[in-house]
């Protein structure tokens, strides 16, 4: 299955490449539907502090919940643009047929993150993707 440095790798590494840049592309686009969707409850809950703040209706339990509510917003979208950024680099990799790079990306860890944090779809298909990376052939030095 693998193939000496400097050649084409084997019709079966990519087939393998292909699949795993495909699972790779629609977790990425799952992660940033999820950023997305963190920006527009982060932009209704500004929005609710807002409203309520011009209302006069303010009280510090409202204004704790609200605050508590934006904070994990913004530690979700944070963490949801660290896995973006890890998965993007993987399908570049994987578009590239870097297959070293690849596996130096490819974690178990990373993809439990993202089945928290970015969502079930792109943390499932970065589950199955992971198998599937470490199944790859090393590449010769």
């Amino acid at each position: 299955m693998a193939s000496a440095p400097g050649q084409a790798p084997s019709p079966e590494v990519e087939r393998a490449l292909g699949s795993i840049r495909t699972m790779v592309l629609v977790a990425l686009i799952f992660a940033i539907i999820i950023a997305i969707l963190e920006l527009v409850l982060l932009g209704d809950v500004i929005f609710i502090g807002a409203a309520v703040s011009k209302l006069g209706v303010v009280s510090p339990v409202a204004s704790a919940e609200l605050g508590l509510a934006g904070f994990l917003l913004v530690v979700l979208l944070v963490i949801d643009v660290v896995v973006i950024s890890r998965t993007w680099k993987m399908y570049s990799a994987t578009k590239n047929g870097d297959i070293a790079a690849l596996k130096s990306l490819n974690s178990l860890g990373w993809a439990i993150v993202a089945l928290i944090f970015a969502g079930v779809v792109a943390g499932v298909l970065l589950l199955i993707a992971y198998w599937r990376i470490n199944d790859l052939p090393s590449p010769q030095a």
